[in-house]
Formats: structure tokens, C-alpha cells, sequence
């Protein structure tokens, strides 16, 4: 008895030794990214045998996420609908997928599932719009009049300052949720309060999506920039339906990138801003705006790289370019890719330094071409410095509207001053150690990612400084 006890233990032994082993290096690997949770890291280990079976959400195999054909496919088959309108976006999207660069990442289990869903979902809003464009033509007629693009390289103020700009009750932002699901199921003829039912239905889905993406345990991109269902979101998910914009697609794009014609994705992006035009559009329109919409208040960093074709898609559009010093705002820019690669693939694929010198040599070009390129769309434009931002943001404010003839309500600069008190607080915690929520602040260096201070206030960067004064 003795005997067949001690057998029956070694052949567990024998069986579960490599299999700990492999689960533990397996555990490891995936710890190896940026503020991955024990949950995360837990869930893509767990994930492992139904994507090895092809089973479950991998089903399709790795094509839903290689090859865009697959993915189309796909959405086409979940809304029986075929017209994408038009094709423009193909080109860009398999140049950026089939990419010497993208093609060696490796999904992780849990990136591989993010990645289909964001590819999927991005073509059913395509088709869903498309089709309801074609069904509701009075939608084409609501004016989309002097919007705002704020640009910037990341760790510019942006985001704050785009914030700041949405709380003035005489213009709207896009929200999280209204980017991801624009469409509405009523069609134009139906009174206002079933459209507002079906939007209340849309976002309550975001908010769980969102909820169900954050409880998988990976805050890395959380850290550096603030996600909520219903907070004003940057245009990367509008323009991601015609340029691969996706969050996934960061790393790719810029390693692909010539550091001298800093043409982002070597696109003419017109196509891309008449599209997004549409999504707007379609965001007033369904809310009553169709006549006397309200002036969106919009921001991302790629505008950056397409002042000249928003000024072609917009005439009237105003430009609001935030700077902040480079040795801040580069690396910031690297952590922020390297942050959302760690979301998606295997970090074998992250070169830390080639990322760095990479983003070094694209914004010490773009930094100084994008005057010229603002210049020459014709645009009303400003400028903010982030060092004035921080130390007076209402005065900052007052200032853009000051220089682009808008009326500075009362009303608006009481909602400014409660929200800056209350944002002032929240950073306040958030430095004494996360406060009740344990979130912290974006930390990063230029040495992380082989740069140095000196080299990001030098040469073009050095033409920059002195030019904005920063």
C-alpha cells in the first residue's frame, strides 16, 4: 500500500512539476508589464488553454486581429449590413497591420481578446453609421460651426485644458461613451425622448464595458491618462474608424515612422476629418441640435500632424497648441506607447531605448513644422504654455476666449472655479499617496528610454524653446 502511495506521488510529481514551473514563468512573464495587477496577470495565465484550443473568444484564431478582411467580415456578419462607404481607410489599416513591426508582436491572451473587440466594434460602428447616414440625409445639413481642436504633444496640459474648455454650458465635447456607440437605433422621425432612452441605453453598455476592461486588473494606461464612460474623450476614436489610431496600434505607428517627413500613417487625412465631421454631426443631431448645434470643444494629440486638413474640412475651425518644456513632454510620450504595448502584447517586443530615440527625432521634427502647418490652414489659433496653465488655469482660459472673440460668461467662470478647487484637491491626494482610490501620478524619465535632458533642449528642440518661450 506503502508502495502504490509512493508511485502515485511521483507520477503527480512527474506531471506537476513542469506544470508549475510553466505556470509560474508563464505568471511572471505576464507581471513583467507596467502595473499589472496579480488579477491581470492571473486571468491571461487562466486564458492560456482556450486560446491554445481555440476556444471561446479565440475561436477565429489570430486572424481577427491580422488581418482586417477577418474582422470586417466579422461586424458585417453581426449587423447584416455590407456598405462601409468607401474604402479610403484599407489602405492605411493593412499598411499599419501587415508592418514588419506589428507583425512580430505578440498578442497577450488578454490583449489578443481587447484588440478583437476594439477592431470589431470600430467596423459595426462604421457599418451602423453609414447606413443610418444613408437612411437620415437631413443629418449631412446640421453646421458644425468653429470648432476647437486642442493639440499637443501628451503631458502638455491637453487634457486638462480640453476639460476646462467643455465646461462652458454654450459647448459640448464627445463623450467616452457617445465616440464608441454614436449610432442610435430611432431613426430621425422620432420624438426627442425615445432618442434620448436609446442614448441612455448606449452609455449604460459603455459604462459596463468599461467597468468589465478595468476590472481586469491592468491599470497601465489608466495611470496617465483619467478613462470614465462619461468624461470628454480625444478624437482618436472617431478618426481610429478611418486611420489605425487604435490604442494597439501606438507602437507600430510610430516605429514605422520617417523621422523627417514625420507624415503620421503617410496619409492625407481629409477623408478621415469628413468622416469625423459625419460622427459629430450625428452626435448633435440626435440630441435636437440640428439647426443651432452648440460649438464642440475637441482634442487629441494626432491633430498634430493634420492642421493643413482640418483647416480644409473646418475653414472656421480655432487651434489651441499647448507646450511644455520637451524633457517632459518626450518622455512622456514614450511611457504613454510603451504603457499601452504592455496592455496588448508580450513585452519581448518593447525596445525601450529604439522607442525613445525614435519619439526624440519625430517630435524635434514635428514640434517645428507644425507652426508652418498651422500657419498654412488657415485656422485662428492660440497658444498656451503649461507652466501658465498650471499656475492660472481661469486666466489661461479667459485669455483663448479673449483672443478668439467668445463671450466669457459668468455662469462659466463659476463652473471653472468650483472645478479647478476640486481638481486642485484631487491632485493634492493623489501626490500625498492615491487618497481613498491608492492611484498615483504619472511618473516617468528621459533616462528610462535612453534619453537625456541635455539632447531634448538641444538643436530642434532648443529652435522650439526659444520660440514659444518655454
Amino acid at each position: 500500500m506503502l508502495s502504490e502511495l509512493s508511485m502515485f506521488q511521483l507520477v503527480c510529481y512527474l506531471i506537476g512539476l513542469p506544470i508549475g514551473i510553466f505556470l509560474v514563468l508563464t505568471f511572471k512573464r505576464y507581471s513583467r508589464g507596467n502595473h499589472k495587477t496579480l488579477k491581470n496577470c492571473a486571468i491571461n495565465v487562466a486564458l492560456g488553454p482556450l486560446r491554445f484550443f481555440k476556444l471561446g473568444p479565440y475561436s477565429y484564431g489570430d486572424a481577427m486581429v491580422r488581418d482586417i478582411n477577418s474582422s470586417m467580415k466579422y461586424a458585417m456578419k453581426k449587423t447584416k449590413l455590407t456598405d462601409f462607404g468607401g474604402s479610403n481607410f484599407l489602405e492605411a489599416y493593412n499598411r499599419t497591420m501587415k508592418s514588419d513591426v506589428q507583425m512580430r508582436e505578440k498578442y497577450t491572451n488578454l490583449g489578443y481578446m481587447a484588440a478583437k473587440i476594439e477592431l470589431s466594434m470600430g467596423w459595426v460602428r462604421r457599418l451602423k453609421m453609414v447606413d443610418y447616414m444613408k437612411k437620415n440625409l437631413d443629418v449631412a445639413q446640421v453646421p458644425i460651426r468653429s470648432p476647437v481642436f486642442v493639440m499637443g504633444l501628451p503631458r502638455t496640459g491637453t487634457t486638462f485644458l480640453h476639460r476646462l474648455l467643455s465646461l462652458d454650458p454654450a459647448v459640448r465635447a464627445p463623450l467616452t461613451w457617445e465616440l464608441l456607440a454614436p449610432v442610435p437605433d430611432p431613426s430621425g422621425k422620432e420624438d426627442q425622448a425615445v432618442h434620448d432612452a436609446d442614448r441612455a441605453k448606449r452609455a449604460k453598455y459603455i459604462k459596463k464595458l468599461v467597468a468589465t476592461r478595468k476590472s481586469m486588473g491592468d491599470h497601465a494606461l489608466e495611470r496617465i491618462h483619467e478613462i470614465g464612460y462619461d468624461l470628454p474623450e480625444e478624437c482618436l476614436l472617431g478618426l481610429s474608424d478611418e486611420l489605425p489610431l487604435l490604442i494597439q496600434f501606438f507602437h507600430a505607428i510610430y516605429m514605422n515612422m520617417d523621422n523627417k517627413s514625420i507624415s503620421l500613417l503617410n496619409e492625407d487625412a481629409s477623408h478621415a476629418y469628413r468622416y469625423y465631421k459625419q460622427m459629430l454631426q450625428l452626435m448633435s443631431y440626435q440630441i435636437g441640435e440640428r439647426t443651432q448645434a452648440r460649438r464642440w470643444t475637441l482634442k487629441c494629440p494626432a491633430h498634430m500632424f493634420y492642421p493643413k486638413h482640418i483647416g480644409a474640412v473646418f475653414p472656421d475651425a480655432k487651434i489651441v497648441w499647448t507646450h511644455r518644456h520637451p524633457e517632459n513632454a518626450v518622455p512622456s510620450l514614450c511611457s504613454l506607447v510603451e504603457a499601452a504595448h504592455s496592455v496588448y502584447y508580450e513585452p519581448e517586443g518593447m525596445n525601450s531605448t529604439a522607442l525613445g530615440a525614435k519619439i526624440r527625432d519625430v517630435s524635434a521634427t514635428l514640434l517645428n513644422q507644425a507652426p508652418l502647418d498651422i500657419a498654412a490652414s488657415g485656422c485662428d489659433n492660440t497658444d498656451v504654455r503649461y507652466k501658465d496653465l498650471i499656475k492660472d488655469p481661469l486666466s489661461v482660459v479667459q485669455g483663448i476666449y479673449k483672443d478668439f472673440g467668445w463671450d466669457f460668461t459668468p455662469e462659466y467662470q463659476n463652473i471653472l472655479k468650483t472645478h479647478i478647487a476640486e481638481d486642485k484637491k484631487k491632485r493634492e491626494e493623489l501626490k500625498a499617496g492615491g487618497g481613498a482610490s491608492g492611484a498615483v501620478l504619472h511618473d516617468y524619465s528621459p533616462e528610462k528610454f535612453g534619453l537625456t535632458k541635455a539632447e531634448l533642449s538641444s538643436g530642434l528642440f532648443n529652435d522650439y524653446i526659444k520660440k514659444f518661450n518655454i
